[in-house]
């Protein structure tokens, strides 16, 4: 009876043991899909005021992922042009845009090649704000 006891406390054991395992698996494979589409800011220089200085507020938050490109518009602005080239200045992008404060903008970016990339937002009176990426690597 002892021995009859002894297997039904095992089998409790090993039934109580299988969801942790799972929940613990599930855990690590959140983690690694959180990892693999981690975010990587752009930091971003230039002025649209201003080509000769630094911009002191921020006009937008350019946020890279595995599949694409968030850009999200800080300011209201009319006629900005987007471009996004490569090394080697193949245009990958072009866009003439309105931001909105508080409105964003997403690129798909799942099709192009891991390397390096420049973004560029530029206005008709000449001001910049330019910052460079990767994918992949």
């Amino acid at each position: 009876m002892k021995s009859r006891i002894k297997s039904k406390s095992s089998l409790l054991k090993l039934f109580l043991a299988i969801p942790v395992c799972m929940l613990l698996s599930s855990f690590t494979f959140a983690s690694a899909t959180q990892e693999k589409n981690a975010a990587k800011d752009v930091p971003l220089k230039g002025s649209l005021s201003n080509p000769l200085l630094r911009s002191s507020t921020v006009d937008f938050i350019v946020t890279v992922y595995d599949d694409c490109i968030n850009i999200d518009y800080m300011d209201n602005l009319s006629n900005i042009t987007i471009e996004i080239t490569d090394d080697s200045g193949t245009l990958y992008y072009e866009d003439i845009v309105n931001p909105v404060n508080g409105k964003s903008l997403e690129i798909d970016i799942s099709n192009w090649e891991n390397g390096s990339y420049h973004i560029s937002f530029t206005n008709s009176s000449g001001g910049c704000v330019y910052g460079d990426f990767d994918i992949g690597g």
